[in-house]
């Protein structure tokens, strides 16, 4: 084995804004590459801006996601939309990329092609590929967070210190809440979500701005026009826009008795807030053209990924 960790350096996105973080870290890697397109996600339509593969003195694989952003809240939310992905076909979608890689070197007589063969050959024989998501600002090398997927080994988290910082961006789901208009959206975005997923009334083929629209059909916005209860709910999921003030404690209570009807077991209100708020820094990143089935499959993902 390699007495020392090698690494490969992989820039997806070439825009421009991403040079000095790229120039940056390039300086600890041993091979680079640029140029290739790779989708990531359930609907393979997410860029990370870089990839990063460390394989160490063990033979053991690390494959880092890279979100770069100008602001530390930013770039947490940003890097924070993968992890409840599949590892296995994050890797899938990472081998075909190399494939692509080592087509191109050998097309171009680019002497490169060897390595990034050799990356190729040891991903597709090792036992541990851990695959994590990081964010970082532009205008450094560092990270700001970089957390394992959801499906990968809980010890391998990286939590630099931080935190406090994003708690300070993204709102404390407790007590009362003072949202801003784009805070209050991601929080009826996750709900909504969410919602149709466990109550098993995720079969939208729309995009996600139609599906919100819709009235009558909308799982939620249906049962709450039938439903003369949840005056709480009720008045944050049909706010049109703008920030809040939101009693949190009571919206979390009857979202939890909706979600709990019909289960063999009631879902307690704990369970219910860790998984709206782990659920929001997803939210925030969909947009109005994503379409639902996408939508759908990731936030299935994660609540496999979080049960408990």
């Amino acid at each position: 084995m390699n007495s020392m960790p090698t690494t490969y350096l992989f820039r997806i996105d070439m825009n421009k804004d991403n040079d000095a973080f790229f120039n940056a870290r390039k300086s600890s890697a041993s091979h680079i590459y640029a140029g290739v397109a790779l989708g990531i996600g359930s609907s393979s339509d997410w860029i990370p801006d870089l990839i990063e593969v460390v394989i160490d003195e063990s033979g053991n694989a690390t494959l880092r996601l890279i979100e770069l952003e100008a602001h530390k809240s930013d770039a947490v939310i940003s890097s924070r939309k993968y992890l409840p992905e599949n590892s296995t076909e994050i890797v899938t979608a990472f081998l075909n990329y190399l494939e692509k890689v080592i087509r191109a070197c050998r097309s171009s007589a680019d002497n490169r092609e060897e390595d990034f063969a050799r990356l190729k050959m040891i991903l597709s024989k090792t036992e541990k590929i851990f695959i994590t998501s990081a964010g970082a600002l532009r205008s450094s090398a560092e990270f700001v967070e970089e957390l394992p997927l959801l499906d990968q080994p809980n010890e391998i988290a990286r939590m630099p210190p931080l935190e406090r910082t994003l708690r300070e961006d993204i709102p404390d789901f407790s007590g009362t809440l003072r949202l801003s208009g784009d805070k209050a959206a991601a929080l009826g975005r996750a709900i909504l979500i969410l919602d149709a997923v466990i109550r098993k009334c995720d079969h939208s083929d729309a995009a996600f701005k139609t599906w919100r629209a819709q009235d009558r059909s909308q799982p939620l916005k249906k049962l709450l026009k039938k439903n003369g209860g949840y005056p709480c709910l009720r008045a944050f999921i049909s706010q049109k826009s703008g920030g809040t003030i939101l009693d949190y404690e009571k919206l979390l209570s009857e979202v939890r008795e909706i979600w709990s009807n019909g289960r063999e077991s009631e879902l307690d209100k704990a369970r219910v807030r860790i998984l709206i708020s782990r659920y929001f820094p997803i939210a925030t990143k969909i947009n109005a053209r994503d379409r639902m089935p996408a939508i759908f499959d990731g936030a299935r993902s994660f609540l496999a990924a979080t049960a408990t």
